[in-house]
């Protein structure tokens, strides 16, 4: 049982073997539902919108997990704000069956769990001298991002998208220029590559979701889809078969460009299976074109994940 109520700690100072919490394998279940709703974004040849959203998503994701990674406590407060993130999650899935129309809900609801995230990193901040530095810096840059997020639903239509964009490289940045604050308190090695895989897991999860979509509506295609899932497996073995848990922490920029490769890497899987599961249903240039051009650059950054 939870201890009811306990100061964020430095993980990084504990010995002994470190996995996935079920708390942290209940979060992810949120993002199975995100991840299935961004799909059916990319079928309705929604390009830009799945890629632009998937970014949000994704890095809602990652936030939690870098800080669970190095501060959770599994006590009450720390329980709490995993927990209090699913919902904000799920008005994020909901709002992505109507992009434009409910973008205000998608806002707000992305706003709300990075509140949470920022409230988190303030009690770092308080109770964990070595580590204020980076608590503060982000949240100093998770706050703007917030607050630019926060401001779209004020403005025009034709404004709010492309201030989403810059409130994403504000998030995307804010840990990127800390860099040198993170060197004190670098990750867990062995239990942020699980984390990571544990998303990738889920990515090709739709994958096969989506091409059994696809043999619901055209059984007799079953070639097409084993082939599908034939590359899905592939995609596992590369990834999986050398996963090093120590590029980590190899140097500060190889972890990070592993870390951030993850992003496109899994937008990439995701439009692979949406692009099989259209050859099945729909062929045509368009399937044909976002099958290959995703299965290419999966592969090429699976061998980038595998090099560094």
């Amino acid at each position: 049982m939870a201890s009811i109520l306990l100061p964020p700690r430095l993980r990084l100072l504990e010995s002994g073997q470190r996995r996935a919490t079920w708390l942290e394998l209940f979060y992810d279940l949120a993002f199975v539902v995100a991840v299935a709703e961004l799909a059916g974004t990319l079928a309705d040849h929604q390009v830009g919108v799945f890629a632009g959203l998937f970014v949000p998503v994704w890095w809602a994701w990652a936030g939690y997990v870098f800080y669970a990674n190095r501060f959770d406590t599994d006590d009450l407060s720390s329980r709490l704000i995993g927990l209090a993130q699913i919902p904000a999650i799920a008005l994020m899935a909901a709002s992505l069956s109507d992009p434009a129309g409910r973008s205000t809900l998608f806002a707000l609801a992305y706003v709300a769990a990075r509140v949470l995230l920022i409230a988190a990193y303030l009690r770092v901040a308080r109770h964990i001298p070595q580590a204020r530095p980076l608590a503060l810096r982000y949240v100093a840059g998770f706050s703007a991002a917030a607050a630019l997020w926060l401001l779209s639903p004020l403005v025009p239509e034709s404004a709010r998208y492309p201030l989403w964009a810059v409130a994403v490289l504000v998030d995307l940045a804010t840990p990127f220029l800390a860099r040198k604050y993170q060197a004190a308190i670098p990750p867990q090695h062995e239990h942020l590559p699980e984390r990571f895989g544990l998303f990738v897991v889920i990515v090709l999860g739709e994958v096969v979701a989506a091409i059994v979509a696809g043999l619901k509506q055209q059984p007799e295609d079953f070639p097409i889809a084993l082939a599908g899932i034939a590359v899905a497996a592939a995609f596992w073995w590369a990834y999986f078969g050398r996963l090093n848990e120590e590029v980590v922490g190899r140097t500060r920029l190889a972890g990070q460009v592993w870390v951030y490769a993850h992003l496109p890497l899994s937008l990439a899987l995701v439009a692979f299976g949406v692009g099989v599961e259209q050859l099945i249903v729909h062929p045509g240039a368009w399937a044909t074109g976002l099958t290959g051009v995703s299965a290419a650059g999966a592969a090429a950054l699976l061998w980038t994940v595998r090099k560094l």
